[in-house]
């Protein structure tokens, strides 16, 4: 009897870990089954440690580009350029708020005032009565306004001589011949201003009356006699522009120029098909090494627009940004690995992601601003210093469960 109790004992416990030994398998059966229905590991350590960030570089050339220049109004300038050299010829216009029911008789003077900045630069000058209306907001060597051409480029005047003189260090007064005009003359004067031509080689720069105090704008300073008494008065500003040529620019038809006085300007279009509109613009530096034709300084700033028209189908006159989405700043002379960098990541961010919005239409390298001292650059179209655009985009993860 004790002996089937002892055999029974041990067929049990047989039957148990026969039984612990079939769950355990089956448990880690199931867990392989588990495991084998995803390509990565729980947690996607894989696909991290493969793509952490879906990082890519490349760099691009452009696939087109073409340069041109125009006659931008110089009316809003804070300096009005004097001179003339090889490159250019630079005049200037004024415009007075002189009042036509002035009493003459009691004028003893009139007299012309100018200010520049730089006390070391001498520029003889004679000064003319202007002969048509001009208007600051559009007026350049070519054009007395947005619409109307000069009868002769760079402006149409008299050959009345109302002041000559010398502009020497940092302020000078002029006689002025007003009062021994007759009334046609006074007319024209008050009506469409005076014109100021440079009579030495060289080119010198006069505050404006924009963006300056009246202490340094031109102006009239009349003097007049009240009850036996003289008395002085000041005739301020109305409008004043410069008047700029470009005489000789010394480049080749197919040079990409930038430049300032006369807007000279550079368009670069870029294709970007190849990167995802999915991705995320890390960095977009436009790069490229100019070669100095002219500069009046050392420091030079650029601009860079974003087109909003194709300027392959309306050429000079498509539509860009008013204001430049990047800018950048070169200083002259450099040394010989300086290049001009511009940031136009935001630019390739929304030709990337919104490029049915914001289409691709290529940018404008410009002088910022285009009235700014005067100065050309020429930009190689091919070798080591032509433009090129180094992109570094980021691509999101993918999904791990598709």
């Amino acid at each position: 009897m004790k002996a089937l109790q002892v055999a029974y004992c041990r067929l049990q416990i047989a039957r148990t870990r026969a039984i612990l030994y079939f769950a355990f398998c089956t448990l880690i059966f199931a867990l392989s089954l588990l495991f084998s229905a995803c390509n990565t590991l729980p947690v996607g350590y894989d696909q991290m440690r493969d793509r952490v960030t879906g990082t890519a570089d490349t760099t691009l050339l452009p696939d087109t580009a073409a340069s041109y220049a125009r006659y931008a109004p110089l009316g809003g300038s804070s300096f009005l350029y004097l001179g003339k050299d090889t490159s250019y010829v630079s005049r200037i216009v004024l415009r007075f708020s002189v009042l036509d029911t002035m009493s003459l008789d009691s004028i003893t003077s009139f007299q012309l005032v100018l200010h520049q900045p730089d006390t070391l630069r001498t520029m003889s000058f004679i000064c003319r009565p202007c002969s048509s209306a001009w208007s600051e907001a559009g007026v350049s060597w070519q054009m007395a306004d947005s619409f109307d051409h000069w009868l002769t480029p760079g402006g149409d005047y008299l050959r009345e001589t109302l002041a000559t003189g010398t502009m020497a260090h940092d302020s000078a007064m002029f006689d002025f011949r007003y009062v021994e005009f007759d009334a046609a003359l006074r007319t024209a004067i008050r009506d469409y201003g005076i014109g100021i031509f440079p009579q030495d080689t060289g080119i010198v720069a006069i505050y404006a009356g924009t963006g300056t105090n009246s202490a340094t704008a031109p102006r009239l300073r009349v003097t007049y006699t009240v009850n036996g008494k003289q008395t002085s008065r000041v005739i301020n500003i109305a409008a004043d522009a410069s008047l700029i040529d470009t005489v000789a620019t010394h480049s080749l038809p197919y040079d990409l120029l930038i430049g300032s006085g006369v807007a000279f300007r550079t368009w670069l279009s870029f294709n970007i098909d190849s990167i995802p509109p999915e991705a995320t613009i890390a960095k977009a530096s436009l790069k490229f090494k100019p070669g100095t034709k002219y500069r009046r300084t050392d420091t030079i700033e650029l601009g860079a627009s974003r087109l909003t028209e194709s300027f392959i189908q309306k050429s000079v006159t498509a539509r860009y940004e008013s204001v430049p989405s990047a800018y950048a700043r070169y200083i002259v002379p450099a040394d010989s690995d300086s290049v001009v960098t511009i940031d136009i990541r935001s630019m390739v961010q929304l030709w990337t992601s919104r490029s049915d919005t914001t289409p691709n239409f290529g940018l404008l390298i410009t002088a910022w601003r285009e009235w700014s001292t005067l100065f050309r650059f020429r930009i190689p179209r091919s070798g080591p210093d032509a433009p090129r655009l180094d992109i570094q985009y980021v691509l999101p993860p993918e999904d791990r469960f598709h």
